[in-house]
């Protein structure tokens, strides 16, 4: 009965996490899921808080990178590192908010990114996952 009980108690957990990505993937569906749930983890644990990442943000193909460039620096103060014209790098505080304004832009495809505490940024690690251009 007991292992039974405890079998129930590890589904329920699995399942509330199902639910959880669920949602990341409806109200943040450019934003890659595990980027939300570290950021919400950190901020959780200390709120109040504004963490370090380093951001990548992949965006439709542009004559003009500057728009984004412009974009990015008014919202951040940091002015991005662009590869290829659609693929744009820096290292910012990071909020949920912010991230939902930049998944809500209709010129982006996906961002990713991860924490880089008190580090400069190491540059662009992630590549485009070109699911639906």
């Amino acid at each position: 009965m007991k292992n039974t009980d405890n079998l129930s108690k590890v589904l329920e957990i699995k399942n509330q996490f199902g639910k959880l990505q669920k949602k990341y993937q409806t109200r943040l569906p450019k934003i890659d899921p595990y980027l939300v749930y570290d950021l919400l983890l950190r901020q959780q644990r200390n709120r109040g808080t504004i963490y370090m990442y380093n951001i990548e943000v992949f965006t439709k193909r542009r004559l003009d990178t500057n728009a984004p460039t412009e974009y990015l620096y008014k919202k951040t103060d940091m002015l991005p590192a662009v590869y290829e014209g659609i693929h744009y790098v820096t290292n910012q505080k990071l909020t949920l908010e912010m991230l939902k304004e930049i998944s809500d832009c209709k010129d982006v495809l996906e961002v990713s990114g991860e924490y880089s505490g008190s580090c400069a940024s190491i540059g662009s690690i992630h590549e485009h996952s070109v699911k639906d251009e």
